[in-house]
């Protein structure tokens, strides 16, 4: 599909149609290491901008989604963003960046600057409202909490529902880290309420009772670890949960 996609529309030379055809061949054949010399000894060949920047984009998928090599393949995005005047590829390899940046470099300061960059062109992206939730997510990473809670609670209900159930998840998430645990609660209700996965539920439910407990509501937190404790995946934790509560019920009554 590549080499397709590489070839329309440009001028090449025998020698180079060559080097593209071999490094494709050995990408087929799973040799993504040689594949990447080749495409890199084009590069190093000065070819047309408009190929320099397929081959560039090539190299950051090849490093970045077969070679693990996270750090490189953001050289070749980069320098897509910094050489190139097309916005369609400007915007492509930024957003691999920050999602490089946030998902597997865990480096969410970049991450958040990259994605504000995306916010900001003009005219507005199309995934403006995943961009803006990754925003929100990358502030939250970085435990700023109480900026993380003003742009989640910027982003509109109206999203997909994937993105919806996101900003009500790390909304209470966020208040739980502040010890706002009314909050907490209050998002994390407006979560369930639109989430079916049973683990995410039995999870969130939790967190719920963790929250009741942090705040001394004790019944709350006990009926709340009761009601998951046939499907919570480490049953021995809730029931030491369980029975630290009762004693500490137990204890408020004598």
């Amino acid at each position: 599909i590549f080499l397709i996609f590489i070839m329309t529309g440009c001028g090449f030379s025998s020698g180079l149609y060559k080097d593209i055809i071999k490094a494709q061949d050995l990408i087929n054949e799973q040799q993504f290491k040689k594949a990447a010399k080749i495409y890199e000894s084009i590069l190093i060949k000065k070819p047309s901008k408009n190929i320099g920047i397929k081959i560039n984009y090539q190299l950051g998928d090849l490093y970045s989604i077969y070679l693990n090599d996270y750090k490189k393949s953001l050289h070749y995005y980069e320098s897509i963003v910094e050489n190139s005047n097309e916005p369609n590829w400007q915007v492509k390899s930024l957003e691999r960046m920050a999602f490089i940046n946030f998902e597997n470099l865990k480096d969410f300061e970049s991450a958040e600057k990259q994605f504000n960059t995306l916010l900001r062109f003009q005219p507005v992206l199309k995934d403006q409202n995943r961009y803006k939730l990754m925003y929100a997510k990358s502030i939250f990473e970085q435990k700023n909490y109480q900026r993380a809670i003003k742009e989640f609670k910027s982003l509109d209900d109206k999203l997909e529902q994937e993105l919806i159930l996101d900003k009500y998840y790390f909304l209470g998430l966020a208040h739980f880290y502040r010890k706002e645990w009314n909050s907490a609660l209050e998002n994390w209700k407006e979560y369930l309420r639109r989430e079916s996965n049973l683990d995410k539920i039995v999870n969130t439910k939790f967190l719920i009772a963790n929250a009741y407990e942090s705040s001394e509501r004790l019944k709350e937190a006990y009926n709340i670890y009761y009601s998951i404790l046939g499907d919570y995946p480490h049953p021995e934790i809730i029931n030491q949960r369980l029975e630290a509560l009762y004693n500490r019920r137990i204890a408020r009554k004598r």
